[in-house]
């Protein structure tokens, strides 16, 4: 019988077939990781030259609004006809007012942290995050922690303490904002994590809720915190880099959980790493600093403190 179908050319014929679908699967993946890293890099730089317009640069509520609102979109049109990435799902609106707080918060304080910082100092502090997020489930969710997993965290607080002397562009105050901005971006993961295993929803499903109850919550802030801008005096080429910055935006949260829904988690942070390399090393060329040894043994020890981290939790 197998020969019989050998000689009609059925066997080759099916085993063409599938090869071509590893072959899209391959490309497909590998276009969601090239998406989420040319998206995250774009949006660091794109948001670093928008913030060098002095009206911009104090006009953060806004600037989330904006960013929020092209995530809406994005996700909505994902989850609609002919893309249908996910089930849309409606979440209780009270229950997600808290969140959708911490949302807001940790993106704006993100923002001003790379508004008063250099490119450097805001992505390596971003690394920080990982073991304060281990801190808290430690505190607050009784999670174990190993003595490996402590190793691994203290690699990356040294390595990011290391590579940091001798940061430039940073103050106090620029210092006292990247601390909060990962402080409260750890509350946030920790927190959202908990949420989707109460709602029983994915990331996509909880985000499509979050987003635009974000832009609500953030529009009654405004009059009190932002100074309205005068759109004549803003120079037409951050026109335009502030309206590619919500793409970008939109592009980074659609491919971040496609990576993580099609693939893993792991192979999410492993791109994170990459993103991390690329940033810290145009940043400091656009910077003028030179990459020493122990710039380079900082990194090593924060990203591999990081990525050895993220295989620990996956157990």
């Amino acid at each position: 019988m197998a020969k019989e179908k050998l000689m009609r050319g059925e066997i080759p014929s099916r085993d063409a077939s599938q090869g071509r679908k590893a072959l899209g699967k391959q490309l497909i993946d590998g276009s969601c990781i090239l998406l989420n890293i040319a998206s995250t890099v774009t949006l660091v730089f794109l948001n670093k030259w928008i913030f060098k317009d002095p009206q911009l640069k104090h006009a953060q509520v806004s600037f989330a609004m904006w960013h929020f609102t092209c995530t809406s979109i994005v996700l909505w049109i994902a989850s609609r006809r002919p893309f249908n990435l996910f089930v849309p799902v409606r979440l209780p609106f009270l229950q997600m007012i808290p969140l959708c707080s911490f949302f807001a918060g940790f993106l704006i304080l993100g923002n001003l942290s790379l508004a008063y910082n250099s490119v450097g100092f805001y992505q390596l502090a971003k690394i920080l995050t990982t073991p304060c997020v281990a801190l808290l489930q430690y505190l607050y969710l009784g999670k174990s922690v190993t003595l490996l997993t402590i190793g691994a965290l203290a690699s990356v607080c040294i390595g990011v303490g290391v590579t940091n002397t001798g940061a430039t562009g940073t103050t106090a105050q620029g210092a006292s904002i990247a601390t909060a901005a990962f402080v409260v971006t750890s509350f946030y993961q920790v927190w959202i994590g908990k949420k989707m295993k109460d709602f029983s929803v994915s990331s996509p499903q909880l985000l499509l809720n979050q987003a635009p109850i974000s832009v609500l919550l953030l529009a009654l802030l405004v009059p009190f915190f932002d100074t309205v801008p005068d759109v004549g005096d803003i120079p037409s080429d951050t026109l335009v880099a502030l309206f590619l910055s919500g793409l970008a935006a939109a592009s980074l949260n659609l491919s971040q959980f496609l990576i993580i829904g099609r693939m893993s988690a792991l192979t999410f942070n492993v791109a994170s790493n990459v993103k991390t390399i690329i940033i810290l090393s145009y940043g400091w060329i656009s910077e003028g600093r030179s990459l020493t040894m122990k710039d380079s043994l900082g990194i090593v020890l924060a990203l591999g403190g990081a990525t050895v981290y993220s295989q620990l939790s996956q157990k």
